[in-house]
């Protein structure tokens, strides 16, 4: 029995991802690496010299897409142990999916929520799995979460605007999950690395002006944040607790938007309705 442990990693080419993947490949971790970007990937992988690697092409903008990646890990890999939903969008303008969803949206929150259902029977096979969805501290600025305007918000607004919606969603939809993703022993869990150097932060006109100026100093090197994710896919870590939230290394409570049972139940009944564009 190949006892090998396997990790999906979704936008593994740059930023915390790149660190997450190298780092998992020095602990003798397989890697499924699912990124949009074929030539990346594929320098990625030579990079990571004797890993086991497996590329998936995907844009996650496209719930077809993401359920044909989905699929094809299944058909590659027996199980799963952790899937990492580090892919994410930080944008000013609007930008629209194939299936009519803003990509805040539709990267940050619906494509982990179909990652999740499709890779399920992966995950349960293994018997205590983990799920780590990058989220973000910015969530605290959402003081009331309008489901219905996820898919095409009113203003997009940068940092604290559609980005921090969606990654309040993200939260929210994880801890709704996590009880029923329990019972087949999967573990979820959101996580906050803490503010990072990636392409996603540097140089880019959705950061406020000054947190781009002060970046530099103040936002911490990938790896260092990396440690963190890959300590919270830990299933021993925090009382092998599931749904919780978790920031910068430290257990945190959920916003108290995230723990409301009727917003969680809006979104889920949401997410579900959309993925259904899949089918």
């Amino acid at each position: 029995m190949n006892d090998t442990r396997i990790a999906v990693i979704t936008g593994s080419t740059g930023g915390i991802g790149s660190a997450i993947a190298s780092q998992l490949a020095s602990e003798g971790w397989a890697l499924v690496l699912v990124n949009r970007n074929k030539a990346k990937a594929e320098a990625q992988k030579d990079a990571l010299g004797g890993t086991s690697v497996t590329l998936i092409e995907a844009d996650l903008m496209d719930l077809a897409q993401i359920k044909r990646a989905a699929l094809e890990i299944l058909e590659q890999h027996s199980r799963i142990d952790a899937l990492y939903n580090n892919s994410g969008v930080l944008t000013s303008g609007r930008v629209m999916s194939k299936q009519g969803h803003e990509s805040n949206y539709a990267v940050n929150v619906l494509a982990p929520y179909m990652m999740v259902q499709v890779l399920r029977a992966g995950l349960a096979r293994t018997g205590t799995a983990m799920v780590v969805n990058t989220t973000s501290s910015v969530q605290s600025s959402v003081k009331a979460l309008d489901v219905a305007a996820l898919s095409d918000p009113a203003e997009i607004g940068g940092l604290s605007g559609a980005y921090a919606a969606s990654k309040l969603a993200l939260t929210t939809s994880g801890s709704a999950m996590a009880p029923a993703l329990k019972e087949d022993g999967i573990l979820l869990r959101s996580v906050d690395p803490g503010p990072v150097r990636t392409p996603m932060t540097r140089n880019n006109n959705a950061m406020p002006g000054f947190l781009r100026l002060i970046a530099p100093l103040i936002f911490k090197a990938p790896d260092k944040q990396a440690r963190k994710m890959i300590d919270a896919a830990n299933p021993e870590s925090y009382g092998g607790r599931t749904g919780g939230y978790i920031s910068d290394g430290k257990e945190k409570p959920l916003p108290k938007l995230a723990n409301d049972p009727a917003l969680q139940a809006t979104l889920m009944k949401k997410l579900a309705e959309d993925a259904k564009a899949a089918q």
